[in-house]
């Protein structure tokens, strides 16, 4: 009952961040994961990747 303005406004943004957390990652999921896979799948950044691995002077290995 005597509790201090500043313990309720902290209570109050862990409130608001907990409404807001399946939002921010949700995001995160789909700008990481989702995002990425589906420009794989698009025949013109294949074909980019192709040749992007044939100009890079280094081996990256899992590629080619």
């Amino acid at each position: 009952m005597n509790q201090t303005p500043e313990k309720e406004k902290g209570m109050s943004f862990i409130k608001k961040a907990g409404k807001w957390a399946p939002l921010v990652g949700g995001a995160w999921i789909v700008l990481n994961i989702v995002v990425p896979l589906a420009l794989l799948r698009i025949p013109a950044v294949q074909k980019y990747l192709v040749v992007l691995e044939d100009i890079l002077p280094f081996d990256i290995p899992g590629i080619g």
